[in-house]
């Protein structure tokens, strides 16, 4: 399947006027942002980390390594019709517009565990190319579009993708992101189920997308 999404790449210009200091300043803050995960998880495939938010919300992130290129995640995420295989607790995604060749609007709904209800989210994708890498910046559309009867909204969503090429055929998937999942769920459930969900749903990746013969990539 073609990936709907185009890509007009064109040359990103940039004046360094104090190289030194400038990488001397990227790669502090760099240190600084890593020294605030936990890892949570990890094996052969993914690898799972926390952090709390100065406003105490929980962000995870989650990283594995595929063999791959990005046009195939992007496929992946074009078809909507099989996301429940790979998106944990998704019962299904539909797009609800799209915008332009690189932006959508999608609805997601999620399966809960009895007694909480499902939930569903509204969410803007907005893709694009820096040199090599790609990114898919996620945000909250939720206030925007009805409630859904039977779900609880999930609110102040947030998240990127970034793809990044690392080797010849090897590729590093990651994303970063933090929601509410609404309604009265106690912290501590909703903290490990963000967790659980990003875990799972990296393995999923990993299964649908890898296509290196043997076990995965181990990082």
């Amino acid at each position: 399947m073609q990936s709907p999404f185009k890509f007009n790449l064109s040359p990103v210009l940039a004046t360094f006027i104090s190289l030194f200091s400038l990488m001397c300043s990227a790669q502090a803050q760099t240190l600084d942002l890593e020294a605030k995960w936990t890892l949570v998880s990890k094996n052969q495939n993914v690898a799972v980390y926390q952090r709390h938010t100065q406003d105490n919300h929980l962000e995870v992130r989650g990283v594995t390594q595929i063999h791959a290129v990005p046009d195939d995640f992007l496929q992946l995420l074009d078809d909507t019709q099989n996301a429940s295989k790979w998106i944990a607790n998704c019962q299904n995604v539909t797009v609800l517009n799209a915008l332009d060749s690189n932006t959508r609007i999608v609805h997601t709904k999620f399966n809960a565990p009895w007694p909480i209800e499902d939930r569903d989210m509204v969410t803007k994708s907005v893709s694009y190319y820096t040199n090599d890498i790609l990114h898919i910046d996620i945000t909250d559309m939720g206030d925007q579009y009805p409630l859904t009867q039977g779900y609880v909204r999930i609110q102040y969503i947030s998240g990127q993708w970034v793809l990044k090429p690392v080797t010849q055929g090897l590729l590093s998937i990651e994303y970063i992101g933090r929601a509410d999942p609404g309604g009265k769920i106690p912290t501590w459930l909703a903290n490990r189920t963000l967790i659980s969900s990003m875990g799972e749903t990296f393995e999923n990746i990993h299964k649908q997308l890898d296509n290196a013969s043997g076990s995965g990539q181990d990082f």
